[in-house]
C-alpha cells in the first residue's frame, strides 16, 4: 500500500496544483472583468457630468506689467 501511494503521489500532488490554477485563473479573470466595468461606469459618470456640469472658471486678465527691474549682486 505504501508503494502504490509513493508511486502515485506526485501526480495527485501535481493534479492538485493544476487545479488551484486554473481556479486561480478563472478568479483572476473575473477581478478584472468586473474591475474594467467599474472603472467604465465612473469613468463615464465623470465623462457625463464634465459634458454637462462644466465649472465655469473666471478668466484671468492679462495685466501687462511695465516698469524698471533692479538687479543687484550680493556682496558677500
Amino acid at each position: 500500500m505504501n508503494n502504490i501511494f509513493s508511486k502515485i503521489a506526485p501526480f495527485i500532488a501535481i493534479g492538485i496544483f493544476l487545479v488551484l490554477l486554473v481556479v486561480g485563473f478563472v478568479l483572476f479573470s473575473y477581478l478584472l472583468i468586473f474591475g474594467a466595468i467599474i472603472g467604465l461606469i465612473l469613468f463615464g459618470i465623470s465623462w457625463v457630468y464634465n459634458k454637462f456640469f462644466v465649472r465655469r472658471r473666471p478668466q484671468k486678465v492679462n495685466q501687462h506689467r511695465s516698469g524698471r527691474t533692479i538687479d543687484h549682486d550680493s556682496r558677500d
